[in-house]
């Protein structure tokens, strides 16, 4: 029944009492009489005033972790007015991949459960609690929205507010050590110090220094020449300084329409941040691109190659907001952003298969001086596919990254 129903049901059972008091000039049906007028006052009064002046907040001790870590989530009620809350209920929706610790959560759906909190407030009191929340998994989640409902004291009447979502949370996907996840822990990515004499940057301008036989002509530095009377040559610099540039294919199959396989693209992305973390390790620029949308930035990762502790940061975020749906192919991605990566620069494609039009990004890549390494999620059953000059590594199925990074 609704609550009005109620209220007009009690008011009418008040006045009938007092007119049949008055008929019977009976002192204890008059006391009936005001007695249920005093509790439909109250009702009536809580009901109106229960939510009022009261604020709901949730907050986490920190705004980013690792998976498996644990946050502290403080929850605070406050009540701001003289009338007093017996019955308080907050219904907050929490993602499942933060579990509470100690803590069951009810049914929502398959992807959110109900956290349940019942209170007992005074007159202006403030009243927090605290949980241990362990991010199970990356990606950015938000608590809420949440149902805050306030009762009367005879549980009569209800009034519900919903207080919006709560900040985001951003959980960092894992980072393992490379020969943990199936790759060489010495030189994973060939020898990159060997390499780095054969490739110069022309865009790069290191000095000038006198010309040596053998020195190419093209190289002259005119200018320099002139000022000083002899033959100078331009200094590039090497293509140490270039470093890596990890490609993650999001799509499980050629089309992005044909579904996902959460294991092959979740252990592609633990992979992909355990390259980022040890090429900053080895101080190596480091540069990151994949072709899924990224919860509040856009639709597809790119992170040209760069080096610094903010460079991993942005990386490891980039990777916990990343999300699949994009309607872009990686070899469409390659083909955008390949050719503007420096000569020398090696690359890493990491994908669950490899069909034509990928194939043929990646041995463009490999012809054009940019030495690929392929790195395959997929299980045993899916075929390697025959690309001359590329490394490549399969590091999906029980013994690799799926058995180290989904065991945790």
């Amino acid at each position: 029944m609704p609550p009005h129903s109620w209220a007009g049901i009690q008011w009418l059972g008040a006045a009938a009492l007092l007119l049949l008091a008055l008929l019977l000039r009976s002192g204890v049906v008059l006391l009936a009489a005001g007695l249920c007028a005093l509790v439909a006052g109250v009702v009536a009064l809580w009901r109106r005033f229960g939510l009022s002046q009261l604020t709901y907040e949730r907050r986490f001790d920190q705004g980013r972790c690792f998976a498996g870590e644990t946050v502290t989530l403080t929850v605070a009620v406050t009540n701001r007015k003289i009338l007093p809350l017996t019955y308080l209920v907050v219904e907050e929706s929490v993602p499942v991949a933060l579990e509470v610790e100690s803590r069951r959560l009810h049914f929502q759906s398959r992807a959110r459960g109900r956290l349940r909190m019942r209170f007992t407030m005074g007159w202006y009191q403030r009243v927090e609690r605290r949980f241990t929340v362990r991010a199970t998994r990356r990606g950015a989640y938000r608590l809420g929205p949440a149902v805050v409902t306030a009762g009367d004291p005879f549980g009569w009447a209800e009034q519900r507010m919903e207080v919006g979502p709560s900040d985001l949370l951003i959980v960092y996907p894992r980072t393992l050590p490379l020969e943990e996840v199936g790759l060489p822990a010495r030189r994973p990515f060939g020898d990159l110090a060997s390499r780095d004499r054969l490739f110069a940057d022309p865009l790069r301008f290191a000095g000038v220094r006198e010309y040596r036989p053998g020195d190419p002509l093209n190289q002259v530095h005119w200018k320099a020449t002139a000022a000083t009377g002899k033959l100078q040559v331009r200094l590039l610099d090497p293509s140490a300084s270039l470093g890596l540039a990890v490609f993650l294919n999001t799509w499980s199959y050629d089309h992005f329409w044909e579904g996902d396989d959460p294991d092959a693209l979740e252990a592609g992305i633990t992979l992909a941040a355990s390259i980022v973390a040890w090429a900053h390790e080895h101080a190596l620029p480091v540069g990151l691109y994949a072709n899924g949308l990224v919860y509040g930035w856009g639709f597809s990762l790119r992170l040209p190659p760069a080096r610094g502790d903010g460079v991993l940061v942005q990386a490891l975020e980039g990777l916990a907001r990343l999300q699949t749906g994009s309607p872009q192919p990686l070899w469409q991605l390659m083909a955008a952003e390949v050719p503007a990566l420096s000569y020398g620069t090696s690359l890493v494609v990491i994908t669950r298969q490899v069909g034509a039009d990928l194939a043929a990004a990646i041995l463009r890549a490999q012809r054009s001086g940019r030495p690929v390494t392929l790195v395959l999620t997929g299980p045993e059953a899916e075929p390697a596919p025959d690309l001359p000059g590329v490394r490549v590594y399969r590091v999906g199925g029980e013994e690799g990254l799926h058995g180290a990074a989904l065991a945790q």
